[in-house]
């Protein structure tokens, strides 16, 4: 009986920790960050100083939307978000995302 409580005790802790390494997920800023170098990426060398103005508010609006998503809708569908955001290679891959 003991030994069945051991490992029943081991494999909750295991699954808990797997748990937690799932829904590990990059900071809303590390996400809008990738998320503008792919914008800058495919716009090329085409801008200037309101582009870059610009570029500055969308990533403001980002951050904010990423941490609404996060208090409205849970830690593991921001993570699910975040990791296919930092995979994608195009905007509109990114903008498939969620």
């Amino acid at each position: 009986m003991k030994i069945a409580g051991i490992v029943v005790l081991l494999l909750v802790l295991a699954l808990t920790g797997l748990w937690f390494i799932y829904i590990q997920a990059p900071p809303p800023e590390a996400v809008c960050e990738h998320k503008l170098a792919i914008t800058l990426a495919e716009a090329g060398d085409q801008h200037g100083p309101a582009v870059d103005n610009l570029l500055d508010q969308l990533k403001l609006k980002c951050v904010k939307d990423k941490r609404t998503l996060l208090l409205l809708r849970g830690k593991v569908a921001y993570a699910r978000q975040a990791r296919c955001i930092l995979a994608a290679k195009t905007l509109s891959e990114s903008e498939r995302c969620g």
